[in-house]
């Protein structure tokens, strides 16, 4: 098999992979515009605004068709569209809660046991063992993340509460107070991130599962321009009525919110197209290379170091996508190479048979 065919092999585990790197940037990019000041969903609607302007042209240009089979398509994509729109704010909302690495540990990890579930249950895929073994060793390495965020924050109280009280040792009761508020602040801020995370998890993986459904069918820019670029009209709105909303930023910050928006959109149109080539359940899983990178792109960017617990669940996350990905590479090598040498050998046969037949032109 040469270097073209194996690349070929690998073309869906090759774009979930590229969607993953892309899942890890842009979380963290997020953060360093919400740190500057910029609004949560102002934040969110610079990924929806860039969604729309590149697949809604993109349709257009490449003349896909503009609605689905039928009418009864179309509303799905656009109820498939809204349900994606909320899930991705509460998994963005969420990174700017905890540690962007944090979120997509406990997205990406806790997302294939979903999407292996509702798989089974609307495609009627099965996952396959080593899908199976893949979510079960990242399932455990979300739990070494979670407990060691937990970790964190417990440190973190402890730092406070020490400094607190050393400074304001002459004021017991305001030093308490203001530690206490501190713990309940980081408390709140936790489970809102955590809760945020899952529940947004639950939401895109379903979205995905229904996504799949959908390419097997349409055009993958039909569905892109009603899943993915119509969010803005319902995030626009949510921005001025929760947040608001601030245009006069430094160029640097717009630089850091356009590169946010690019990464987004590229990653979105990789995962589309890895959905279309592999099942829902093995692209949830190769995302999670995504977790991995995250850890170094928070530490590089944002100079946040995490607990070496974490540390073990995320390389326990990689060990599982180099199995999973190597495996499911190996095995489309290994079908096209039988369908060449199946074709081969048919061709072979029916030139046989016709030689023999030229041949003895007399046998009936």
């Amino acid at each position: 098999m040469g270097l073209t065919e194996l690349a070929q092999a690998g073309e869906g585990v090759f774009f979930a992979l590229i969607a993953a790197v892309g899942f890890s940037v842009f979380p963290v990019l997020a953060r360093m515009a919400a740190n500057a000041g910029v609004p949560d969903f102002q934040v969110v609607l610079v990924n929806e605004l860039t969604n729309a302007a590149v697949f809604l042209p993109s349709l257009l240009i490449c003349r896909a068709p503009l609605t689905g089979q039928n009418s009864k398509q179309t509303l799905g994509f656009i109820c498939t569209g809204v349900s994606r729109v909320c899930s991705t704010t509460m998994t963005v909302l969420s990174g700017l809660y905890i540690h962007p690495a944090a979120t997509l540990t406990i997205s990406n990890g806790s997302s294939p046991l979903f999407a292996v579930v509702l798989s089974r249950l609307v495609l009627k895929e099965r996952a396959g063992w080593v899908n199976i073994a893949g979510v079960a060793v990242q399932v455990a390495a979300v739990g070494l993340v979670a407990w060691g965020t937990h970790l964190r924050t417990t440190e973190h109280w402890n730092v406070t509460t020490n400094i607190t009280t050393t400074t304001m040792a002459t004021n017991i009761t305001t030093t308490t107070m203001a530690t206490n508020t501190i713990r309940n602040s980081a408390t709140h801020d936790y489970i809102i991130g955590v809760v945020l995370g899952l529940v947004g998890t639950l939401g895109l993986s379903t979205t995905n599962v229904l996504i799949r459904k959908f390419l097997m069918k349409v055009s993958q820019l039909t569905v892109l321009a009603y899943v993915e670029s119509l969010g803005f009209l319902l995030v626009f709105p949510a921005m001025y009525i929760i947040n608001t909303p601030k245009w006069d930023v430094e160029i640097y910050i717009v630089c850091i919110l356009l590169g946010q928006g690019i990464t987004y959109t590229v990653s979105i149109a990789c995962l589309y197209r890895s959905l279309k080539l592999q099942k829902a359940s093995t692209v949830e899983i190769l995302r999670g290379l995504s977790v991995a990178l995250a850890y170094v792109f928070q530490y590089l960017i944002l100079g946040v170091v995490a607990l070496l617990v974490e540390y073990v669940g995320a390389m326990i996350i990689i060990v599982s996508i180099v199995i999973v990905a190597g495996y499911k590479w190996y095995k489309a090598c290994k079908t096209d190479t039988y369908d060449v040498e199946t074709q081969t050998t048919s061709i072979y046969t029916v030139s046989a048979t016709v030689s023999q037949g030229v041949q003895n032109p007399g046998v009936r």
